[in-house]
């Protein structure tokens, strides 16, 4: 009888506990409902920047996912950028490329002391800032654009955001 006793005691035990956590999961659900928060959300940072930011110090920060960093090693038809960067250590210092996956792409990003940039097929654009000044420049197609020193200036530039269209 009492063996009887103990498992009614143990299943009365695990049925309430079961029915708390299905009540808090419903309890959190609806809290999360009426906040607005669909569990979804997409916040546009960059994936692995402070990795990126360690190795090769540029700061990558957000985009909308179609024009992505990637390694400059036997690839042609990409964006590329040149800039005086202690911070890089990798085997090209100061050397990055850009690849825009479909017909457009942006990335927000901070790139300091950059130089040059040259475009791929897209019609790209640099916005840039010199001495806390902010433009836009144009990058020609397959050609380099000198930013900052690299207009024979003697200010160095941010490079702040890239965008390339058809």
């Amino acid at each position: 009888m009492r063996a009887f006793a103990r498992v009614l005691v143990t299943a009365a035990v695990v049925g309430t506990v079961a029915a708390l956590s299905v009540g808090a999961g419903v309890a959190q659900r609806q809290s999360a409902q009426d906040a607005g928060d669909t569990g979804l959300v997409e916040d546009y940072t960059y994936p692995g920047a402070d990795a990126i930011l360690a190795n090769r110090g540029i700061k990558l920060i957000s985009g909308d996912g179609h024009l992505v960093m990637v390694d400059c090693v036997n690839v042609t038809g990409l964006i590329e950028v040149h800039a005086f960067n202690a911070g890089d250590h990798s085997a090209d210092p100061g050397h990055y490329c850009f690849q825009v996956l479909g017909s457009s792409g942006e990335l927000k990003l901070e790139l300091t002391d950059a130089y040059q940039v040259k475009g791929d097929n897209h019609t790209v654009q640099a916005t840039i800032s010199v001495n806390g000044q902010s433009s836009t420049v144009p990058v020609g197609k397959g050609t380099w654009t000198g930013i900052g020193v690299g207009t024979g200036g003697s200010d160095p530039a941010t490079l702040l955001e890239l965008k390339a269209s058809a």
